[in-house]
């Protein structure tokens, strides 16, 4: 026996607002794990399909970005092994465990994270933020933006690894001086 038509209807409505307020950070979390860029968003495409599917085993009020962050670590994984099977070379599965956020971490642990990247970011060169935001926050190619600011593709890959580096240790220093002043 399934729910009253009304209660369905609020559930569908609620994880439709859960489903489209986390399309930008569940495509930027598909991004930073999919090789190449140009099957992001039709892999974002078969996880929202996947998380509509499966929306009733979401419990409301639970945390929808890990539920459904889970599952596109699952997409990448299958989709890593596709092309694994048809000879491209790509991260192992050990790599994508590792880059995948923690979400059992405290709200408060995030916010102090979260704190600490925009510190981190307002430390970077102008133009190395527009590379990251160009990465990050749009639908362009890597290839237009090195057309457009006249750099190699390969030039920008080296440096938005550096960059994904230098933020990460600049977080690391940020979280410990912050619990060394407050400990």
């Amino acid at each position: 026996m399934g729910k009253p038509p009304e209660e369905d209807d609020i559930g569908s409505e609620e994880f439709v607002k859960e489903l489209t307020s986390h399309q930008t950070s569940m495509l930027a979390y598909v991004r930073s794990l999919a090789p190449g860029r140009s099957g992001a968003r039709d892999l974002l495409q078969e996880v929202n399909i996947t998380l509509w599917q499966k929306r009733d085993s979401f419990e409301l009020g639970t945390n929808f970005k890990a539920w459904a962050f889970q599952t596109i670590r699952y997409h990448i994984l299958n989709h890593r092994r596709r092309l694994v099977s048809q000879g491209w070379l790509v991260f192992d599965d050990d790599l994508i465990e590792r880059m995948s956020p923690d979400f059992e971490m405290e709200p408060d642990e995030l916010e102090d994270r979260h704190l600490a990247l925009r510190r981190c970011l307002q430390r970077l060169r102008q133009k190395d933020r527009e590379l990251l935001h160009h990465r990050y926050a749009t639908s362009a190619t890597l290839q237009e933006y090195a057309d457009k600011t006249q750099r190699s593709t390969g030039t920008l890959k080296a440096v938005l690894y550096n960059l994904r580096a230098a933020l990460k240790r600049c977080i690391e220093r940020q979280l410990k001086a912050s619990a060394d002043y407050s400990g």
